[in-house]
């Protein structure tokens, strides 16, 4: 189900459109994704450990941005700290068995001196796309053995997809007492549509249909406006294409009418706040 709201920054309101849909798949007997679709945070994980300590690992983790959530937008220093709760959350849960999870998200967020930005993070596989109406660019970097294959010339991204390493992750939340998460800011202004998702959807579906898929869903919005979500359909779709893993998708579009940020303010960011990691080529 897709929910629409304003969401108020200072005297400007953002209209947001937001779904999340999470399916067992065709093959697990367990879902251990989880996720968040509520303001000011889209977030999802993907937990590891086998039965309840993947399903517990995840639900942990999103449970922290919950627990602070507000209907503001969220202080960006306040996201790298609930970052380091969830990792500690997962670690608390530590019994003598594996137990961990990913996690990708993007945040509204409000800085001092720069306006209104999306604050995107990840660790682990799971994924952040950016959808500008026309291109799937993927933003965040997954942390795995065959990314890491694939930056070195090893692979191709094409080797990847069936390689015997394909899913050995190299960060996740509860590996590490600390975790470095990547982070990116992205300027707030005009349409932005981001899509999150575990592996389970990008297993089946290549970034090419997913494109395809989006682009069919809009013109069947403007038809079926009560029809499925987006996120809906594409978990559908990597179900169909046979859902050997959980499948979650959580997709926000947030709308800024024109003049309300002044798109100077939002141009230079701070460098003392975070480092911004930009993705690879």
């Amino acid at each position: 189900m897709e929910t629409r709201e304003d969401f108020a920054i200072g005297d400007a309101t953002v209209r947001l459109r937001h779904a999340g849909h999470s399916h067992v798949g065709a093959v697990r007997s367990n879902n251990e994704d989880s996720f968040l679709a509520a303001p000011p945070f889209w977030i999802v994980a993907d937990g590891m450990g086998g039965h309840a300590h993947g399903d517990l690992a995840s639900r942990s983790a999103v449970e922290v941005f919950d627990r602070i959530r507000t209907e503001a937008a969220a202080n960006a220093r306040s996201v790298l700290r609930a970052i380091q709760d969830a990792n500690a959350a997962v670690v608390g849960l530590r019994d003598g068995a594996l137990s961990g999870t990913t996690l990708t998200g993007v945040a509204i967020v409000d800085i001092d001196g720069a306006g209104p930005h999306w604050m995107t993070f990840n660790v682990g596989d799971s994924r952040t796309y950016l959808w500008d109406g026309r291109r799937l660019e993927q933003q965040s970097i997954d942390h795995s053995a065959v990314q890491e294959l694939v930056d070195a010339g090893v692979i191709t991204p094409e080797d990847a997809a069936v390689h015997p390493q394909r899913n050995v992750v190299t960060r996740a939340l509860g590996a590490e007492d600390e975790i470095e998460p990547d982070v990116w800011l992205v300027p707030l202004r005009g349409r932005q549509t981001f899509l999150l998702c575990s592996d389970g959807l990008t297993k089946e579906l290549d970034d090419d249909e997913i494109a395809r898929i989006i682009v069919f869903h809009d013109q069947q919005a403007a038809r079926e406006p009560e029809g499925p979500s987006l996120a809906e359909r594409l978990v559908g779709a990597a179900v169909a294409a046979g859902g050997r893993d959980n499948v979650t998708v959580v997709v926000v579009e947030s709308e800024v009418p024109e003049g309300a940020f002044d798109p100077e303010e939002t141009i230079d960011r701070d460098p003392r706040l975070l480092e911004d990691t930009m993705p690879r080529a």
